[in-house]
């Protein structure tokens, strides 16, 4: 007897997916929320979607940094391309639900304890949820998120241990490994985020649309449909 489709694809291996991002990137939280529509309306794919670091400033001190300033900074001081860009951005986002709230935004803060707590959502099975509660808190409700209390507040919210999660963030719980798939994505050759790589065999780049997520979907579907099925451990 043949499974029903539902069966089917219960039993289908799951595509893989590694979002390479950093929090403080619009770019990714718009490329997030695209990746995340596409998963949605292809309910007969079954994905994994795992969020992996990428630092777009390491040398941010760990208190974080005027946003403005830095900005300003990178653009020569030049407003009206500042103003443009952001614009640009605020756009994309409305396309994908995000209400941009950049004059929200004070600080840019140093996302290593970002990447350490959502390494501990994974754990939690709130992973995907604990990436959209940091892109929303810091894009479109400005809040801090170089200190500890703002993070502990969004780890409660999604059901953890918030008193674990401050302990775990006042030591150097998994700074090691956080720091070990950073170095990954810097031998990968990975310079821009977002970076979403499809069961590590090819990767999409940039704040694509969904339709472009679809696509790369399906595509990942039929080459793994395509391959043999890995061999049962003990066999040859």
């Amino acid at each position: 007897m043949s499974p029903s489709p539902s069966e089917a694809i219960a039993l289908e291996r799951p595509i893989t997916i590694d979002f390479i991002s950093d929090v403080i990137c619009p770019w990714c939280y718009v490329g997030f929320r695209a990746l995340v529509t596409a998963c949605v309306t292809q309910v007969n794919i079954p994905t994994h979607l795992a969020m992996r670091p990428f630092e777009l400033d390491p040398t941010t001190p760990k208190e974080g940094a005027d946003r403005r300033a830095r900005l300003l900074a990178k653009f020569g001081g030049d407003e009206v391309r500042l103003k443009e860009i952001s614009q640009a951005v605020v756009d994309a986002g409305l396309q994908v639900g995000i209400a941009f709230n950049f004059d929200a935004i004070k600080t840019t803060p140093n996302t290593r304890d970002c990447h350490r707590l959502m390494r501990w959502a994974r754990s939690a099975g709130v992973e995907v949820e604990c990436a959209e509660a940091l892109f929303q808190a810091y894009h479109v409700e400005g809040e801090d998120l170089s200190q500890a209390t703002t993070l502990v507040s969004i780890a409660r919210g999604l059901g953890m241990d918030g008193d674990l999660v401050a302990r775990l963030l006042a030591s150097d719980a998994d700074v090691a490994p956080v720091e070990q798939e950073l170095e990954v994505a810097q031998r990968m050759g990975v310079t821009g985020v977002p970076t979403v790589l499809f069961n590590q065999s090819f990767a999409v780049v940039g704040a694509q649309g969904v339709d472009t997520f679809v696509a790369a979907l399906d595509r990942a579907r039929f080459e793994q449909a395509a391959a043999p099925e890995p061999a049962a451990p003990g066999n040859t």
